[in-house]
Parts: structure tokens; C-alpha cells; sequence
């Protein structure tokens, strides 16, 4: 359970720490005063998206800390499977008995999450936080009026996560593979024009004969082609001076070798620089007979230089269709080749995709039939305790009616979704002989604040500790306000319960009763939170029966409203069928998960 709440520079929050007990925990205050942004923190703590707008204006960065007390929570049975241990185990996060979480919003922008002194995601504080708390704010209460969210208010009541997250897959299977083929049959009606504008292009390219590095060995073919003649004069020239004319280097260098030789008898250091010219005349020598048949190899072609430009421009002509570069062109052929082969192979890869899509839709449908018979099941189970749940709320006689309609194809077949192939939706008859209505066109908002708790309470079973409910009790006075809070009363024996409420019938049923104020100090305005003890408990619920002004006759009636809570809480039993688990209890195994 939740056990303490520390918010600081939160809107008109300064700093404020709030203790929380189990059972049934009450914030009672003015219209304004604050009490709808303990319940934004604790949405917060939970997940919710940070706004920097909500930093207080005079700080920088707001601060959200919570405490929770989870050491009966390990193994408890929530969507998506696992309990917080587990959730905290996969993301690396040390866990104890006690959790702590922490977000950090600055006006910079820049926002942080701490899991027991670790920095976390978003995501795994959504995912550790529906494990912890659940929300029902006035929002919900709209939420009944639209039958899309039926549906989901069913499966959390017979918990069928996991048949869902089943579903959910098996249609995602089958989805992806007549996709496929869909677009597969719809490319076939192009299929033929498509084959023949390939295999030209392939064949383009491959009549090109290209090979990695052709385009560059055909430039420098060019070039030389362009120079032959300056080339073969440059190299007949050189052996000329090696070799062939009269004074040439060789007849040079056989003089010095002579001279030096004659000479290196006298004196032996000459043998070295002897041996070394020598060497050097052989090379020269070889160089100059290179240079002789070199050249006689080398003359200007000009069919071949027009040749070797037409090829390059051929090349050029391809990379503009094709490619920047011969690499890219030929890329592009594999490409259009393994088109063309898939295209070819049309018929297989069809056959292959409906025997696929058979395969998956068959699975898909058994997910489908065995969802929808759960849920045939379970509609009659939650008809049957909404109405027990009604009865305490002073709607005797009401009729609530879950209806699922499967649906189906023209050809027998199921038409199923992610979800299912059902559709649900509530339906209400509060007056006797009256037909049951969808909730949208009868319910008012008091009877729909009613339904909301008592589908709080059917759905709550096994799945978290703590519940939040925001001002539920909208639209309900007198009687029906006192059962409201006697049934509050009762969840919290399972649950903590944190409420916001105006009404001095609930507030009267309080474990813990917090009064929330607003004061200004200076020129800043601040939310103070004081829990009740004794007297105060009464003063305040004098207040909220007569207004500012609070007399011995408000103080009276509000001390036999607290006694009279107090006594119902006694006399009422346990809550009726289905009855949660006390917190930390291993939750039932429901019958269809």
C-alpha cells in the first residue's frame, strides 16, 4: 500500500508530506483548495506524462516522492503477469519490502525517474504502477457511457489478460501474412508489364558486359590511346640515348668501367665502385632492350579509340539509368533478376502465402471462440454482481444487463479483431417493466457514479492494493451518499482506499480523515493537508453539513453521522459474492485465464 507521499514545488503545492494508513484514507476540503492535485501526484508516481508547467513558479524543479509498502505484493496476479518483484527484477532495479519512487520535473524540460534510488524509464514506472494503484477519476464515469471500453470493464472482470495478449498475437499473424498476400495479388495485376520491363533492363545491363573496374581501365585505355604517338617517341628516343646512338650511356659507361678496372689494380677500394656500375650497366642495358621492343608495340588506332569511347559512353549512358558507379549498375541487376524470379515463382509464393494465411486464421479464430465463450460466461457472473452491488446503493429492482454479440461473416465464418470478435455493452433498466437501455441514454450521472463503484468493485479483485477514487460520488446525496460510503468502507477492507469526496455521508466512514486547505503567505498561495484526530473530525464534518458557520445542531448531527457509519460498518458484512482477498492473500484463479 501507499504509505507516504512527499510533493514538493508541485503547482501550488510548496512542500507537503502526507502518511497514509490502511483501510479507508478521506480528503475532504473547498472546491479548489487543492485536494485534485494530491491525486495528479500520486498519477504522476504512477506514470503519467510530465508537463513543466506544473513546476511552481517560483522554483525550478518540482519533486514527487512516494513510499509503498510492498511486501505483499510479490506473485499477485495483474495484467500483463508478474508482480512488482518481477517487474523490478527485469529491469535491474534492487527491491526490498518497501518501494520507493521519485520523479523529478525541471522547468528546463529535463525530467527523471528514480525506482529505489535507480534511475528508470517511463515505461517501467507504467509498468511497476499499475501494479500498485488503480485511478478512477471523474472521467470514468464517462467512460461507461461508451461502449468500446465495455469490453475492456468485462475482461478485467474475468481476467483475461492473457487470452487477449493471445489474441492479440494471433490476429497480429494473420494480419501480417494477408497483407502480404494482398499486396502480392495486387501487384499481379501488373505482374506481366512488370516482368517485361525487367528482364530489359537485366538484359541491358548484361549485354554491357560489366566488370568491377572496366569503366577506369577503358579511361586510362583512352589516354594512352589519345598519346601513342608522343608515348612511342618519348620511349624510342630513350633507347636511342641507352643504346642504340653513336656516344649512347652504354658506350659511356663501358669506357669508365674500362678505366676504372685498370686503374683498381693499384688500388682495391676501386673494385667496389667498379662491381657497382657493372651491376647498374646490366639493368640499364635491359631497360633500353624493354624500351626497343616497347615501342615497337605502341601505335596510334583510331577505330580502337573509337571504340574505347563508345564503351565509356555506354557506361555513362547506364549510370544515368542505373547507377553512379558500374558497382551500383550491377547491383541493380541482381535486383530486377530476383524480381523477376519472384515473379516468375508468382503462383508458388501465392499458394504458399494462402496456406499460411489458413493456418493463421484457423488459430486466430480458436483464440476468438475461446475468448468469446469466456466472456459469454463471465457477462452473466458480473450481471449478476452488479446488480447485488447496486442493491446496496439504493438501486433496488435496477436490471444491468451485459450483453456480447459475436459477430460474423456473410459465410459463416468469425470477424474478428485484435480484441476478439465480440462486441459488448451494458445495458440498465432502472424502473420495473422497462426494458434495459444502453447506459448512455437513461443513466444519470448519479447512477452512473454508482455503477462505476460497483464495477470498481467487481473488478477489483486480486489485481491491486490501493484504489483511488476521484469525487466518485458526483450526483449522489442523502441515503444513497451513505451507501455509497458504506460500500467505499467495505473495499477498503481489501483495499487501502484514497477518496476525494464533498459529501459528509462518505467522509463520516473515514479511517483517515485529511482536510485540505488553501492559505496565502505573502504573495504565494499554498495547499496544506492536516490529518483529523478526534474533535476535528467532527468539526470539519460540520463544516461540510452546514457551511462556515458551524453550530451545536451541525456538531450533533455530524457526531450521529460518524456513530452511524460507524455502526453499519459493524452490522455490514463482508462484501457479498466474490469477495476480494484481504492484501497480500494469493488471489483465485479465475476460471477462463
Amino acid at each position: 500500500m501507499l504509505t507516504e507521499l512527499h510533493i514538493k514545488n508541485f503547482a501550488i503545492i510548496d512542500n507537503l508530506t502526507v502518511r497514509f494508513g490502511a483501510g479507508f484514507n478521506i480528503f475532504t476540503g473547498e472546491t479548489g483548495a487543492g485536494k485534485s492535485i494530491i491525486i495528479d501526484a500520486v498519477a504522476l508516481i504512477l506514470g503519467d506524462r510530465a508537463s513543466n508547467d506544473i513546476v511552481r513558479t517560483s522554483a525550478e524543479e518540482a519533486e514527487v516522492e512516494a513510499l509503498f509498502d510492498v511486501s505483499s505484493c510479490a506473485g499477485r496476479a495483474v495484467p500483463d503477469a508478474g508482480g512488482v518483484e518481477h517487474v523490478l527484477r527485469e529491469a535491474g532495479i534492487p527491491h526490498s519490502d518497501s518501494l520507493i519512487i521519485k520523479r523529478v520535473i525541471q522547468k528546463a524540460g529535463r525530467n527523471r525517474i528514480y525506482i529505489n534510488g535507480s534511475l528508470a524509464t517511463l515505461v517501467t514506472l507504467t509498468e511497476v504502477g499499475m501494479r500498485l494503484i488503480d485511478i478512477c477519476g471523474q472521467s470514468e464515469h464517462q467512460s461507461l457511457t461508451r461502449p468500446e471500453e465495455h469490453i475492456e470493464a468485462l475482461d478485467a472482470f474475468g481476467g483475461f489478460f492473457d487470452m487477449r495478449a493471445r489474441m492479440h498475437d494471433a490476429y497480429a499473424g494473420y494480419y501480417f501474412i494477408k497483407k502480404e498476400l494482398d499486396d502480392l495479388l495486387r501487384d499481379s495485376k501488373d505482374a506481366a508489364g512488370r516482368k517485361d520491363m525487367l528482364a530489359f533492363q537485366s538484359k541491358e545491363i548484361g549485354d554491357a558486359g560489366l566488370r568491377p573496374g572496366m569503366e577506369e581501365a577503358f579511361l586510362k585505355r583512352k589516354d594512352m590511346l589519345r598519346n601513342a604517338e608522343r608515348i612511342k617517341a618519348a620511349a624510342v628516343n630513350a633507347e636511342n640515348i641507352i643504346y642504340s646512338d653513336s656516344g649512347s650511356v652504354m658506350e659511356r659507361l663501358g669506357s669508365v668501367i674500362k678505366s676504372l678496372r685498370d686503374v683498381a689494380a693499384y688500388d682495391d677500394k676501386l673494385k667496389k665502385a667498379v662491381e657497382v656500375i657493372e651491376a647498374g650497366t646490366y639493368q640499364i642495358e635491359d631497360t633500353g632492350a624493354y624500351l626497343r621492343d616497347y615501342s615497337k608495340t605502341i601505335e596510334f588506332d583510331p577505330d580502337e579509340l573509337e571504340q574505347t569511347g563508345a564503351r565509356l559512353d555506354e557506361i555513362n549512358k547506364l549510370k544515368k539509368k542505373y547507377g553512379t558507379s558500374i558497382d551500383e549498375i550491377l547491383a541493380r541487376k541482381k535486383a530486377f533478376d530476383d524480381e523477376l524470379n519472384g515473379l516468375t515463382n508468382f503462383d508458388d509464393r501465392r499458394k504458399e502465402l494462402e496456406k499460411a494465411l489458413k493456418a493463421e486464421r484457423d488459430k486466430a479464430e480458436a483464440a476468438a471462440e475461446k475468448l468469446s465463450k469466456a466472456r459469454h460466461e463471465a457477462a452473466g457472473r458480473l450481471k449478476g454482481k452488479i446488480e447485488d452491488e447496486l442493491k446496496g446503493l439504493g438501486m433496488k429492482g435496477t436490471i444491468f444487463d451485459v450483453k456480447v454479440d459475436t459477430e460474423m461473416n456473410p459465410n459463416g465464418s468469425l470477424r474478428f479483431g485484435e480484441k476478439g470478435a465480440d462486441r459488448v455493452s451494458f445495458l440498465l433498466s432502472t424502473n420495473p417493466g422497462e426494458a434495459a437501455r444502453p447506459l448512455a441514454r437513461i443513466a444519470s450521472g448519479g447512477e452512473l457514479s454508482r455503477i462505476m463503484l460497483s464495477m470498481k468493485r467487481a473488478t477489483l479483485s486480486g489485481r491491486v492494493s490501493t484504489v483511488v477514487f476521484d469525487e466518485i460520488d458526483a450526483g449522489v446525496s442523502g441515503a444513497t451518499a451513505q451507501a455509497v460510503g458504506l460500500k467505499l468502507k467495505e473495499v477498503s477492507r481489501a483495499h487501502q482506499v484514497i477518496c476525494i469526496t464533498h459529501l459528509p455521508q462518505i467522509a463520516a466512514f473515514a479511517d483517515k480523515h485529511f482536510a485540505v486547505t488553501k492559505q496565502t503567505k505573502g504573495n504565494n498561495t499554498v495547499v496544506m493537508i492536516k490529518e483529523l484526530k478526534g474533535k476535528e473530525n467532527i468539526e470539519q464534518i460540520s463544516r461540510m453539513l452546514g457551511g462556515a458557520l458551524v453550530t451545536d445542531v451541525t456538531r450533533s448531527h455530524a457526531s450521529e453521522l460518524m456513530e452511524m457509519a460507524e455502526k453499519l460498518s459493524k452490522k455490514k458484512e463482508p462484501p457479498l459474492k466474490g469477495a476480494e482477498p484481504q492484501a497480500g492473500a494469493a488471489p483465485k484463479t479465475q476460471p477462463h485465464d
